[in-house]
């Protein structure tokens, strides 16, 4: 996010970290560019209209054209009556931001003058002179109206927020129900004959999202009770594996399940068994710290950018 924010700042546009997504303003109208890196989706937006309607049909043509003429590295290319919006897809892992927000830029700025563009707000079309807000996860060019319209929507959210009570049995009961998934999943791939990394990086997850759907409502203590149910499950489910490797390895001399789960206490005892339970699951519950280190940051940047609305330029 870093060396975003580097090359965004470069060429004169602000960098919102919460949203990792960019912005300007140029000859007033607002610019914004999105990140998905994840897809490889950059998609750099400019609120502006002609003036004329004539001239849409003619400026859609140009827009086509110039998709057409980089359709490796642009998926979309449309003008949707308020805003021009162009989809670039780069492959590289780290790509260089500055040429297609430069080239997106050049090309809008030919529009404008081309096609007679005004500034207008990117949620009601109308010709305006907008300004570039963060509203929670978004950034959007609104006009005055807008703005108002969506700060009334965003106080009405809050207030209905408010009024919710987390449900911390069913909260419960949902991180016991995800810390099971993933203690089903590393049983599993356990059996298979290793243990995943993704199970152990699931097993937190899953748990964090059982507590938050049920619960209704995430908090600092439904975060620390979905990540220790979760771990807890994990523990289970290597206890769970440990006692299915020592079946395996006895059945043939007739020894039964249970029996051969009464003997996990003594293997565990044994310092070359746990040198060898440590190696086969270290992977595991590594990509689980992992995991919940995510869900950590998740609930923080979801608590930062709630009902967030401020002005960026």
């Amino acid at each position: 996010m870093a060396s975003y924010q580097k090359q965004f700042e470069s060429i004169g546009f602000g960098y919102d970290t919460l949203t990792a997504k960019g912005y300007n303003k140029i000859n007033g109208i607002c610019f914004t560019v999105d990140l998905n890196p994840n897809t490889k989706d950059y998609i750099v937006s400019a609120a502006c209209r002609p003036v004329d309607e004539t001239a849409v049909a003619s400026m859609r043509q140009a827009i086509q054209q110039f998709a057409s003429e980089r359709k490796k590295i642009i998926k979309n290319a449309i003008f949707d009556g308020k805003q021009i919006i162009i989809v670039w897809y780069i492959a590289d892992i780290a790509p260089d931001i500055t040429k297609f927000v430069n080239d997106s830029v050049s090309f809008i700025n030919y529009c404008i003058n081309q096609f007679g563009c005004v500034p207008c707000c990117a949620s009601c079309g109308n010709e305006s002179n907008s300004n570039i807000y963060a509203i929670e996860n978004n950034i959007s060019a609104l006009c005055e109206n807008c703005f108002y319209n969506t700060q009334g929507q965003l106080a009405g959210n809050m207030y209905r927020e408010n009024q919710i009570v987390t449900n911390y049995p069913l909260g419960i009961l949902g991180a016991v129900l995800g810390g099971l998934g993933g203690a089903v999943l590393w049983i599993i791939t356990s059996l298979l004959g290793k243990i995943s990394m993704i199970a152990g990086a699931f097993a937190g997850i899953f748990g964090y999202f059982g507590f938050k759907k049920l619960g209704k409502k995430m908090t600092l203590q439904g975060l620390i009770i979905s990540l220790a149910v979760s771990f807890i499950f994990l523990l289970a489910g290597m206890y769970f594996a440990i006692g299915v490797d020592i079946f395996n390895a006895v059945k043939e001399y007739g020894i039964t399940f249970s029996e051969a789960f009464e003997w996990i206490p003594d293997y565990l005892t044994d310092p070359e068994a746990t040198g060898e339970i440590i190696y086969n699951h270290f992977a595991g519950f590594l990509t689980f710290i992992l995991g919940a280190v995510c869900c950590i940051f998740q609930y923080n940047n979801e608590k930062k950018v709630k009902n967030r609305m401020i002005k960026l330029m």
